[in-house]
């Protein structure tokens, strides 16, 4: 399927969750913000958010440092 991710289109064969895009990109689970179509998904409902052709995904890291 064709997803926007973080502004570039991708094409994603995985697992139909946000949760397995998140670890798919070697994304650290706790340590990153997701949204889908504009909308703030929270780390416990992505397992539970699935991905459709044509969405919108932006993944944001944190990082420490000083």
């Amino acid at each position: 399927m064709k997803l926007t991710l973080n502004g570039e289109t991708i094409e994603y064969a995985g697992e139909v969750t946000l949760a397995a895009l998140v670890c798919e990109r070697g994304a650290a689970p706790e340590r990153v913000a997701t949204m889908l179509n504009d909308e703030v998904v929270t780390r416990t409902a992505r397992a539970a958010t699935p991905l459709k052709t044509g969405d919108r995904v932006e993944m944001l890291s944190f990082a420490g440092g000083g």
